[in-house]
């Protein structure tokens, strides 16, 4: 695949910001290609594409994340964080790419295109704009812990299964910061302008309890996909189960604490 052999796991290792520019151009290739050939069916289509893009690289990275851990105990200095760091720098240097590209193209896009292209995702978009006005803190935690398991589960099924989840919470939160954009467009005579001042103001909106949030997602993804490896080459060291057990519970802490953000600190700001 010509996109695979742009950027391979070892690279991205050392330079994990590279994973920014590899996903929106991953994320765009797989929007204008879905659109093209399934145009009905082009905002879950594209989705599945980018999974199949990014999917070999993560999967490499963890795959190394998950040798650090076989050898931890002949490297002792090697930290808790220290072992799992640079894959979670890799996972959100993703998300950031996914919301780029898909903010960018349902802005940039002809409105009946960009209409089709992420139909799924501007529908969810209105959903959870009533969902989170009407829903109390317990319901928030609810739906929030409901993914994470999910992204355990599927990661520990599929190995970099989060993946696909995590580009589908991108992709609402790129329509998101789009519709700010185009609200912003009276006020600027450049759509670049009106997108960039969106993605901060959209961005800054949701960070206090977004971050966190999307973080738990990507930690509790993590936790199934090195324990799926693990198991899978036949390392079930104490170290591996140990360690995708704090990760699990250090997911399931953050989202206690971003739903707690989100029903009653962010609304005040």
């Amino acid at each position: 695949m010509v996109l695979e052999s742009i950027l391979t796991s070892r690279q991205i290792e050392k330079r994990p910001i590279e994973m920014l520019i590899y996903s929106i151009i991953v994320t765009s290739v797989a929007i204008w290609t879905a659109y093209i050939i399934f145009p009905t069916s082009a905002s879950v289509v594209f989705l599945f594409l980018t999974t199949i893009a990014l999917m070999p690289i993560i999967y490499g990275a963890i795959k190394d994340d998950e040798t650090k851990e076989e050898n931890c105990d002949r490297n002792i200095s090697l930290g808790f964080f220290e072992r799992h760091g640079i894959i979670l720098e890799i996972y959100a240097y993703f998300f950031l790419g996914v919301i780029i590209a898909t903010s960018f193209w349902y802005t940039f896009a002809d409105t009946i295109q960009a209409q089709t292209m992420f139909a799924l995702e501007i529908e969810t978009t209105r959903a959870l704009g009533a969902f989170n006005s009407n829903y109390s803190f317990a319901g928030i935690l609810t739906n929030n812990l409901k993914v994470m398991i999910l992204s355990f589960f599927v990661s520990f099924v599929f190995g970099t299964g989060a993946i696909f989840i995590l580009s589908w919470n991108a992709a609402v939160v790129g329509i998101f910061i789009g519709n700010i954009g185009k609200d912003m467009m009276a006020s600027y005579n450049s759509k670049i302008i009106a997108l960039m001042f969106a993605l901060f103001h959209g961005l800054s909106s949701i960070a206090l309890h977004g971050i966190p949030e999307i973080a738990a997602y990507c930690i509790a993804g993590i936790s199934g996909a090195i324990l799926s490896i693990g198991i899978t080459k036949g390392h079930k060291t104490d170290i591996i189960i140990n360690d995708s057990l704090r990760l699990f519970m250090i997911a399931t802490l953050i989202i206690l604490g971003a739903a707690f953000l989100e029903v009653y600190i962010t609304p005040v700001l």
